[in-house]
């Protein structure tokens, strides 16, 4: 007899815990997803701020002390500051897109625009700018806490030697 009630105990309880899971469980899956947008967005931070880093360290060390945007020198010198930079975003698997419409570089060379000479002690910086879609991005977007992708952004200055 207290076999019977034990058992009529049991099934009760594993209805409710199903009712429990399924009560919690998007909860949980949002709280997982949210984790992996926000740890994406600290990855392409940290991609993009070391290949900021590796194209202003290129360019200030290879910088001629006659580069103006007027020579030859100068646009051989940005081709392959550029190339550092696509290297270094490849190296993590992040598609930095340097050229073109809808590139994502901007190299600001401060003084050395308007000067004929980049002297050494001034600055130069590369700016890198990507749109990162987020895997929450259409829940986020329905109450309104976003409004597309999530900008992240690397301006790394260095000092000509």
């Amino acid at each position: 007899m207290g076999n019977m009630k034990q058992k009529k105990k049991f099934y009760k309880l594993s209805g409710q815990s199903i009712i429990e899971f399924a009560l919690v469980f998007p909860i949980l899956l949002l709280l997982i997803f949210g984790a992996m947008d926000i740890g994406r967005l600290f990855y392409y931070k940290i991609v993009l701020t070391n290949a900021a880093r590796e194209g202003a360290n290129y360019l200030a060390y290879h910088t001629d002390p006659e580069l103006n945007p007027n020579n030859n020198k100068y646009t051989t010198e940005l081709a392959s500051t550029y190339e550092v930079i696509e290297a270094e975003g490849e190296n993590f698997n992040i598609d930095i897109i340097v050229e073109g419409e809808n590139k994502e570089v901007d190299i600001l060379l401060g003084d050395c625009t308007s000067s004929t000479k980049c002297l050494s002690g001034e600055q130069i910086g590369i700016k890198i700018t990507k749109e990162i879609g987020l895997v929450l991005g259409g829940i986020l977007q329905s109450f309104g806490l976003v409004s597309g992708p999530i900008t992240v952004s690397s301006i790394i200055y260095m000092v000509v030697i």
